[in-house]
Protein backbone atom coordinates (compact mmCIF):
# COMPACT_ATOMS: atom_id res chain seq x y z
CA UNK A 1 0.00 0.00 0.00
CA UNK A 2 1.32 3.27 -0.95
CA UNK A 3 0.40 5.49 2.11
CA UNK A 4 1.72 8.87 1.21
CA UNK A 5 -0.94 9.45 -1.95
CA UNK A 6 -3.70 7.87 0.12
CA UNK A 7 -3.13 10.34 2.79
CA UNK A 8 -2.64 13.24 0.57
CA UNK A 9 -5.81 12.51 -1.44
CA UNK A 10 -7.93 12.59 2.39
CA UNK A 11 -6.06 16.07 3.10
CA UNK A 12 -6.86 17.39 -0.40
CA UNK A 13 -10.54 16.66 -0.50
CA UNK A 14 -13.70 19.06 -0.84
CA UNK A 15 -14.04 18.58 2.51
CA UNK A 16 -11.46 18.43 4.68
CA UNK A 17 -10.70 22.41 5.15
CA UNK A 18 -14.34 22.34 6.45
CA UNK A 19 -13.46 19.02 8.90
CA UNK A 20 -10.26 20.62 10.13
CA UNK A 21 -11.68 24.08 10.64
CA UNK A 22 -14.12 22.60 13.06
CA UNK A 23 -11.75 20.42 14.42
CA UNK A 24 -10.12 23.26 15.23
CA UNK A 25 -12.60 25.79 16.84
CA UNK A 26 -13.63 22.62 19.06
CA UNK A 27 -10.28 21.69 20.07
CA UNK A 28 -9.20 24.53 22.62
CA UNK A 29 -7.65 22.34 25.31
CA UNK A 30 -6.06 24.83 27.95
CA UNK A 31 -4.86 21.98 30.21
CA UNK A 32 -2.76 20.85 26.88
CA UNK A 33 -1.39 24.62 25.83
CA UNK A 34 -0.12 24.46 29.77
CA UNK A 35 1.79 21.15 29.32
CA UNK A 36 3.00 22.45 26.17
CA UNK A 37 4.76 25.87 27.99
CA UNK A 38 6.04 23.11 30.94
CA UNK A 39 8.13 20.86 27.92
CA UNK A 40 5.88 18.24 27.25
CA UNK A 41 6.19 16.41 24.38
CA UNK A 42 2.75 15.74 23.02
CA UNK A 43 2.01 12.25 20.68
CA UNK A 44 -0.74 12.11 18.02
CA UNK A 45 -1.25 9.08 15.49
CA UNK A 46 -1.06 9.11 11.84
CA UNK A 47 -3.88 7.26 10.89
CA UNK A 48 -7.18 8.20 8.70
CA UNK A 49 -7.90 11.40 9.11
CA UNK A 50 -11.46 11.14 10.19
CA UNK A 51 -9.42 9.85 13.34
CA UNK A 52 -6.26 11.18 13.89
CA UNK A 53 -7.23 14.66 12.37
CA UNK A 54 -9.36 15.63 15.70
CA UNK A 55 -6.41 14.30 18.03
CA UNK A 56 -3.95 16.66 15.45
CA UNK A 57 -6.14 19.22 15.64
CA UNK A 58 -6.03 19.56 19.48
CA UNK A 59 -2.52 19.59 19.50
CA UNK A 60 -2.20 21.84 17.37
CA UNK A 61 -4.77 24.05 18.85
CA UNK A 62 -3.11 24.13 21.76
CA UNK A 63 0.31 24.66 20.19
CA UNK A 64 -1.07 27.86 18.95
CA UNK A 65 -2.80 28.75 22.39
CA UNK A 66 0.57 28.66 24.22
CA UNK A 67 3.49 30.76 24.02
CA UNK A 68 5.56 28.54 21.50
CA UNK A 69 7.27 30.08 18.27
CA UNK A 70 8.12 26.96 16.70
CA UNK A 71 7.94 22.64 16.58
CA UNK A 72 10.29 20.70 16.54
CA UNK A 73 7.93 17.40 14.82
CA UNK A 74 9.79 13.82 15.82
CA UNK A 75 8.17 11.62 12.66
CA UNK A 76 8.68 7.66 12.00
CA UNK A 77 10.36 6.65 9.04
CA UNK A 78 8.36 3.62 8.16
CA UNK A 79 11.04 0.66 7.85
CA UNK A 80 8.38 -1.96 5.58
CA UNK A 81 9.87 -0.70 2.05
CA UNK A 82 13.80 -0.23 3.45
CA UNK A 83 16.14 -2.90 2.60
CA UNK A 84 18.59 -1.22 4.87
CA UNK A 85 16.20 -2.02 7.77
CA UNK A 86 15.65 -5.54 6.77
CA UNK A 87 19.48 -6.20 6.57
CA UNK A 88 19.90 -4.61 9.46
CA UNK A 89 17.37 -6.61 11.49
CA UNK A 90 18.57 -10.25 9.60
CA UNK A 91 20.71 -11.73 11.98
CA UNK A 92 21.57 -14.43 9.49
CA UNK A 93 23.51 -11.62 7.54
CA UNK A 94 27.02 -11.36 8.40
CA UNK A 95 27.85 -8.46 10.99
CA UNK A 96 29.38 -6.13 8.45
CA UNK A 97 26.54 -5.83 5.90
CA UNK A 98 24.32 -5.57 8.71
CA UNK A 99 26.29 -2.77 10.40
CA UNK A 100 27.05 -1.30 7.07
CA UNK A 101 23.09 -1.25 6.46
CA UNK A 102 22.82 0.44 10.52
CA UNK A 103 24.60 3.44 9.37
CA UNK A 104 22.84 3.92 6.15
CA UNK A 105 19.54 4.46 8.34
CA UNK A 106 20.77 5.20 12.20
CA UNK A 107 19.40 8.68 13.55
CA UNK A 108 17.03 11.14 11.85
CA UNK A 109 16.80 12.29 8.36
CA UNK A 110 15.37 15.73 7.46
CA UNK A 111 14.28 17.62 4.27
CA UNK A 112 16.16 20.01 2.19
CA UNK A 113 13.55 21.90 1.12
CA UNK A 114 12.98 25.40 2.86
CA UNK A 115 9.17 24.87 3.28
CA UNK A 116 7.24 21.94 3.04
CA UNK A 117 3.71 22.34 0.63
CA UNK A 118 0.50 20.62 1.66
CA UNK A 119 -2.79 20.47 0.00
CA UNK A 120 -3.88 23.61 1.83
CA UNK A 121 -0.73 25.16 1.41
CA UNK A 122 3.02 25.75 2.39
CA UNK A 123 4.39 25.22 6.29
CA UNK A 124 7.87 27.20 6.89
CA UNK A 125 10.95 25.18 8.01
CA UNK A 126 13.67 26.07 10.64
CA UNK A 127 16.95 24.83 10.74
CA UNK A 128 19.22 23.68 13.71
CA UNK A 129 22.12 25.52 14.82
CA UNK A 130 24.26 22.92 15.31
CA UNK A 131 25.49 19.91 13.11
CA UNK A 132 25.56 15.92 15.18
CA UNK A 133 26.52 12.49 13.71
CA UNK A 134 22.59 11.26 14.26
CA UNK A 135 21.13 14.19 12.13
CA UNK A 136 21.14 14.09 8.56
CA UNK A 137 19.95 16.00 5.73
CA UNK A 138 17.94 13.15 3.30
CA UNK A 139 20.07 12.63 0.40
CA UNK A 140 19.14 9.31 -1.31
CA UNK A 141 15.86 9.77 -1.51
CA UNK A 142 15.05 7.61 2.13
CA UNK A 143 11.86 10.02 3.02
CA UNK A 144 10.26 10.08 -1.02
CA UNK A 145 7.57 7.88 0.40
CA UNK A 146 7.52 8.65 3.97
CA UNK A 147 3.87 10.07 5.39
CA UNK A 148 3.84 9.73 8.84
CA UNK A 149 3.71 14.14 9.22
CA UNK A 150 2.06 15.05 5.96
CA UNK A 151 -1.83 14.76 7.81
CA UNK A 152 0.08 16.92 10.57
CA UNK A 153 1.59 19.41 8.43
CA UNK A 154 -2.15 19.97 6.89
CA UNK A 155 -3.72 20.41 9.70
CA UNK A 156 -0.83 22.79 10.92
CA UNK A 157 -1.27 24.99 7.92
CA UNK A 158 -5.00 24.77 7.94
CA UNK A 159 -5.16 25.65 11.87
CA UNK A 160 -3.08 29.05 10.70
CA UNK A 161 -5.59 30.00 8.59
CA UNK A 162 -8.44 29.01 10.79
CA UNK A 163 -7.26 30.97 13.54
CA UNK A 164 -6.09 34.11 11.51
CA UNK A 165 -2.53 33.32 12.86
CA UNK A 166 0.97 32.98 10.79
CA UNK A 167 1.66 29.17 10.16
CA UNK A 168 4.27 28.42 12.91
CA UNK A 169 8.06 27.09 11.43
CA UNK A 170 8.32 23.35 11.53
CA UNK A 171 11.52 21.28 11.10
CA UNK A 172 10.57 17.78 10.84
CA UNK A 173 13.14 14.99 12.08
CA UNK A 174 12.39 11.65 10.86
CA UNK A 175 13.92 9.06 13.43
CA UNK A 176 14.77 5.88 11.91
CA UNK A 177 16.93 3.23 13.36
CA UNK A 178 18.52 4.20 17.22
CA UNK A 179 18.81 0.82 18.86
CA UNK A 180 22.19 -0.97 17.39
CA UNK A 181 20.88 -4.29 16.53
CA UNK A 182 23.96 -6.02 17.05
CA UNK A 183 24.66 -5.01 20.41
CA UNK A 184 21.12 -3.92 21.80
CA UNK A 185 22.69 -0.25 22.75
CA UNK A 186 21.03 2.85 22.45
CA UNK A 187 23.43 5.11 21.84
CA UNK A 188 21.81 7.30 18.85
CA UNK A 189 19.04 8.04 20.85
CA UNK A 190 20.74 9.57 23.80
CA UNK A 191 22.59 11.83 21.19
CA UNK A 192 19.52 12.33 19.12
CA UNK A 193 17.63 13.21 22.84
CA UNK A 194 20.92 15.77 23.36
CA UNK A 195 20.54 17.13 20.26
CA UNK A 196 16.58 17.77 20.75
CA UNK A 197 17.74 19.17 24.30
CA UNK A 198 20.06 21.47 22.45
CA UNK A 199 17.96 22.49 19.58
CA UNK A 200 14.54 23.77 21.59
CA UNK A 201 14.72 26.84 24.03
CA UNK A 202 11.23 28.01 25.81
CA UNK A 203 9.72 29.00 22.04
CA UNK A 204 10.12 25.44 21.07
CA UNK A 205 7.72 22.95 21.19
CA UNK A 206 8.72 19.22 20.72
CA UNK A 207 5.78 16.92 19.05
CA UNK A 208 5.61 13.66 17.80
CA UNK A 209 3.59 11.08 16.22
CA UNK A 210 3.24 6.95 16.40
CA UNK A 211 0.28 4.64 15.71
CA UNK A 212 0.81 2.47 19.27
CA UNK A 213 -0.56 -1.17 18.10
CA UNK A 214 -1.28 -2.27 14.79
CA UNK A 215 -3.37 -5.55 15.62
CA UNK A 216 -4.71 -8.00 13.38
CA UNK A 217 -4.62 -10.00 9.87
CA UNK A 218 -3.00 -7.35 8.01
CA UNK A 219 -0.31 -7.16 10.07
CA UNK A 220 1.34 -10.42 10.35
CA UNK A 221 0.24 -13.43 12.88
CA UNK A 222 0.49 -11.01 15.84
CA UNK A 223 -2.67 -11.63 18.45
CA UNK A 224 -4.80 -12.94 15.70
CA UNK A 225 -5.78 -16.82 15.75
CA UNK A 226 -8.88 -16.76 17.90
CA UNK A 227 -8.00 -12.52 18.18
CA UNK A 228 -11.40 -10.44 19.66
CA UNK A 229 -12.61 -8.01 16.87
CA UNK A 230 -14.76 -6.02 19.28
CA UNK A 231 -13.59 -2.50 19.48
CA UNK A 232 -14.42 -1.74 22.39
CA UNK A 233 -12.94 -5.05 24.42
CA UNK A 234 -9.70 -4.74 22.22
CA UNK A 235 -9.03 -0.88 23.46
CA UNK A 236 -9.39 -2.44 27.06
CA UNK A 237 -7.19 -5.47 26.19
CA UNK A 238 -4.94 -2.98 24.36
CA UNK A 239 -4.46 0.04 26.64
CA UNK A 240 -3.08 -1.87 29.33
CA UNK A 241 -0.40 -2.76 27.05
CA UNK A 242 0.76 0.31 25.62
CA UNK A 243 0.71 1.86 29.08
CA UNK A 244 2.99 -1.24 30.21
CA UNK A 245 5.14 0.03 27.17
CA UNK A 246 5.05 3.81 27.80
CA UNK A 247 6.16 2.90 31.25
CA UNK A 248 8.79 0.71 30.91
CA UNK A 249 10.42 3.36 28.21
CA UNK A 250 9.63 6.84 30.21
CA UNK A 251 9.37 5.90 33.71
CA UNK A 252 11.95 2.81 34.48
CA UNK A 253 14.36 3.94 31.24
CA UNK A 254 14.40 0.36 30.65
CA UNK A 255 14.59 1.14 27.16
CA UNK A 256 15.12 -2.81 25.50
CA UNK A 257 11.82 -4.06 27.17
CA UNK A 258 9.84 -1.19 25.90
CA UNK A 259 11.72 -2.01 22.56
CA UNK A 260 10.69 -5.42 23.15
CA UNK A 261 7.21 -5.10 23.72
CA UNK A 262 7.20 -2.58 20.56
CA UNK A 263 8.30 -5.14 17.94
CA UNK A 264 6.10 -7.74 19.71
CA UNK A 265 2.61 -7.85 20.86
CA UNK A 266 1.81 -4.08 19.49
CA UNK A 267 3.70 -3.57 16.51
CA UNK A 268 4.34 -0.05 18.09
CA UNK A 269 6.04 2.44 15.44
CA UNK A 270 7.66 4.59 18.45
CA UNK A 271 9.81 2.20 19.53
CA UNK A 272 13.02 3.63 17.91
CA UNK A 273 11.41 7.37 19.13
CA UNK A 274 10.60 6.34 22.66
CA UNK A 275 14.07 6.03 24.08
CA UNK A 276 14.83 9.42 21.97
CA UNK A 277 12.12 10.93 23.85
CA UNK A 278 13.05 9.78 26.83
CA UNK A 279 16.50 10.85 26.63
CA UNK A 280 15.28 14.14 26.00
CA UNK A 281 12.99 14.55 28.59
CA UNK A 282 15.08 12.65 31.45
CA UNK A 283 13.92 9.32 32.92
CA UNK A 284 11.33 8.72 35.26
CA UNK A 285 9.19 11.26 32.71
CA UNK A 286 5.27 11.15 33.66
CA UNK A 287 3.15 10.00 30.99
CA UNK A 288 -0.88 10.12 29.98
CA UNK A 289 -3.17 8.92 27.11
CA UNK A 290 -5.12 11.02 26.90
CA UNK A 291 -7.60 9.35 24.28
CA UNK A 292 -7.26 5.95 22.92
CA UNK A 293 -9.37 4.26 20.02
CA UNK A 294 -8.87 1.31 17.55
CA UNK A 295 -8.98 2.92 13.22
CA UNK A 296 -10.29 -0.31 11.20
CA UNK A 297 -8.19 -1.13 8.28
CA UNK A 298 -9.64 -4.18 7.24
CA UNK A 299 -11.39 -2.73 3.90
CA UNK A 300 -8.58 -0.23 2.79
CA UNK A 301 -6.18 -3.21 2.96
CA UNK A 302 -8.01 -5.54 1.50
CA UNK A 303 -7.95 -7.84 4.33
CA UNK A 304 -10.51 -10.14 6.35
CA UNK A 305 -11.24 -8.30 10.13
CA UNK A 306 -9.62 -7.65 12.79
CA UNK A 307 -7.21 -5.51 11.44
CA UNK A 308 -7.17 -2.12 13.50
CA UNK A 309 -4.32 0.43 14.12
CA UNK A 310 -4.54 2.72 17.50
CA UNK A 311 -5.41 6.53 17.14
CA UNK A 312 -3.97 7.83 20.16
CA UNK A 313 -3.14 10.98 21.83
CA UNK A 314 -0.60 10.60 24.67
CA UNK A 315 1.03 13.67 26.78
CA UNK A 316 4.91 12.11 27.76
CA UNK A 317 6.36 14.32 30.30
CA UNK A 318 4.88 17.88 31.59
Amino acid sequence: MDWKPYYQRECAAAEARDQIERWMLEGGDPTLAQAVERGAVLSFPHTFLADAGPLQARVVRSLFDSSVERILALGVLHSGGLDAYRTALDEREPIQRRSAAFRAVRGAFLSSEAQVMTPLGAVPVWRPGGEVKAVRVDRGGLLGAEFSLDTFLTVCRAGADVLGRRPLPVLAAYVGMTRDPSSGAFSVAEELGDWVRAECDVSTAVVTTGDLVHYGSGYGEAWVPGAMSDRAALCAALRPEVERCLEAALSRGDWGKAYSLSRGRLLNDQREILPVVAAYLGVPAPFALLSFGLSDYAKVLGVAPPCFVASALARYGG
